[in-house]
C-alpha cells in the first residue's frame, strides 16, 4: 500500500510539472493574464462567464466551434478568455495565448523559420488570438491573421477570439470589399458570439488607483 501511495504521489506532481509547463508555455507572451481563474470573477459578466464556463469543462480539441468574445474595450473579454486558458490546461489539454502583434512578429522571421512559427501556433489544442481588429488592416497584416485563422479551420482545431469589432454589425454582415472579409467568413462559420458590454473595468481601476494613490501622498484635494 505505501508503495502505491507513493507511485500516485509521483504522478501527481508529475502531472502538475507538466500542468505548469504548458501554463508558461501558454502564456509566455501575456503572462500577465496567466492568473485569471473563474474563481477569481467578480461575477459582474454573469451570462458570459457561464457561456466561457461551459466552454472549457466541455472542450474537446477536435470540435472546431469555438467562441467570438467581441464587444467594448475593458469590459472583461480577455480576462474570461484567460480563465478558459488555464480551465483547460487544467484538463491536460494545451493552450496558446497570443495577439496579431505576436503573430506577425513571429511570421516575420525567416522563410526557414516561417513555417516552424506557424506551425507553432497552429499546434496546441486550443488557440486564443486576442484583439482581433486591434492593428492596422494592412494587406500584410491581413495574410497572416488569415493564414493563422485558416489554419486552425482546416486542421478543424477551435479557436477563442477577442475583438472590438461588433460581431452582427461588422463581422456578420461584412461586405465583399471589406479588408477582412475572408477572415470573417472563417469566423462565422466556427464562432459562437458572445457580447460583452457596459463600462471599462480599466477605467474604473485606474480611477481607484489614482485615488489611492492621491492618499497614499496625503493629496487627496489636488485635482488630477
Amino acid at each position: 500500500r505505501a508503495e502505491a501511495e507513493r507511485r500516485e504521489r509521483e504522478l501527481a506532481a508529475e502531472r502538475k510539472r507538466k500542468i505548469e509547463r504548458t501554463r508558461t508555455e501558454c502564456f509566455a507572451g501575456c503572462a500577465f493574464f496567466r492568473g485569471c481563474t473563474f474563481d477569481a470573477d467578480d461575477g459582474r459578466n454573469a451570462a458570459q462567464s457561464t457561456v466561457c464556463k461551459a466552454f472549457a469543462a466541455t472542450f474537446d480539441p477536435k470540435d472546431p466551434e469555438g467562441l467570438v468574445l467581441y464587444g467594448k474595450r475593458g469590459t472583461g473579454k480577455s480576462f474570461h478568455a484567460s480563465c478558459i486558458a488555464n480551465a483547460v490546461i487544467e484538463r491536460g489539454f494545451s493552450c496558446l495565448v497570443t495577439d496579431i502583434k505576436q503573430v506577425v512578429n513571429l511570421m516575420e522571421s525567416s522563410f526557414e523559420k516561417r513555417s516552424g512559427n506557424l506551425e507553432r501556433i497552429l499546434a496546441p489544442d486550443l488557440l486564443i488570438l486576442e484583439d482581433l481588429g486591434a492593428q492596422r488592416s494592412t494587406e500584410y497584416v491581413m495574410e497572416h491573421v488569415y493564414d493563422v485563422i485558416d489554419g486552425r479551420y482546416k486542421a478543424g482545431k477551435p479557436m477563442v477570439i477577442t475583438t472590438n469589432f461588433d460581431f452582427r454589425e461588422r463581422i456578420l454582415n461584412a461586405t465583399a470589399d471589406d479588408p477582412w472579409g475572408r477572415v470573417f467568413d472563417r469566423i462565422v462559420e466556427v464562432g459562437f458570439p458572445v457580447k460583452y458590454d457596459g463600462n471599462s473595468r480599466r477605467r474604473e481601476i485606474g480611477m481607484k488607483n489614482r485615488k489611492d494613490f492621491k492618499r497614499k501622498l496625503g493629496i487627496e484635494g489636488i485635482e488630477s
